[in-house]
């Protein structure tokens, strides 16, 4: 897959600091209130925790050595402890891995785990280099979709370095309550491709604590609208594809 560095329209001069591995952009401070407007308690954002409505996630072990590929097994625990084997599809996949570094280059991961007889799923796990990883379990059981997040360390293996790479230019923009990006290479605009059953895939997690969201765009246009939990500063993961390729984007936000 390739990897993308991205800077947004207008702001490079600016933040030429944060052009390094991404992009920085204030899109307007806004809290959403502890209720929605119907007066209703708003849920608490995804992948804040290992264990939600008694569904846990389990992994094998807690560290791997980075720069090396090796398989990483975890398993879901159904309410009960029992090992949860019936999953939806969602989005061409029943269960989505996301593994995200907690360091400035911060590497981006989107894995599809294959499940095994015992109901455990494995996947092959090469993490870029050494320090602390958060993995999130993406996935529907029962027409319900949940979040369970862990912390996975990546011990000794290379220091880190530059992960992002420059192909193609995105650029983004707010419009409304949305976020629209916009492709382009050497020769022009790109037309994307639909990718694992959307226009493109958007991972959204707040600095700090990695509170999790993830957003789908439709298949004609690279736009999203994201519900923000608070303000803050948040990472933002752009995956699209082109030409058959899967391209990934990183940007910064401030809320």
């Amino acid at each position: 897959m390739t990897r993308v560095a991205l800077f947004v329209a207008g702001l490079a001069g600016i933040f030429a600091a944060a052009l390094a591995f991404g992009s920085v952009v204030d899109v307007g401070a806004r809290t959403l209130e502890a209720e929605d407007a119907h007066g209703e308690e708003m849920s608490a954002p995804a992948g804040l925790a290992v264990e939600q409505d008694g569904y846990r996630l389990v992994q094998d072990r807690d560290a791997v050595v980075a720069g090396r590929s090796r398989p990483y097994v975890f398993r879901i625990l159904a309410p009960g402890g029992s090992v949860l084997r019936d999953f939806d599809v969602e989005h061409e996949r029943r269960l989505h891995l996301i593994v995200v570094g907690r360091g400035a280059d911060a590497p981006f991961l989107h894995l599809h785990p294959r499940q095994r007889a015992d109901g455990s799923w494995t996947v092959p796990l090469k993490l870029p280099f050494a320090g602390s990883y958060r993995v999130f379990a993406d996935f529907t059981a029962g027409g319900e979709r949940r979040t369970l997040a862990t912390d996975l360390a990546g011990t000794g293996g290379p220091l880190p370095y530059a992960f992002w790479d420059s192909t193609y230019v995105v650029k983004m923009r707010q419009q409304g309550e949305r976020l629209v990006f916009d492709v382009r290479g050497d020769a022009g605009p790109v037309q994307t491709q639909p990718y694992l059953g959307a226009g493109g895939h958007l991972v959204v997690l707040r600095e700090g604590d990695l509170a999790y969201i993830h957003a789908h765009a439709e298949e004609d246009e690279l736009a999203f609208e994201v519900p923000y939990p608070s303000e803050g500063r948040y990472r933002l993961y752009l995956q699209f594809k082109v030409a058959g390729v899967v391209e990934t984007a990183r940007f910064e936000v401030v809320r």
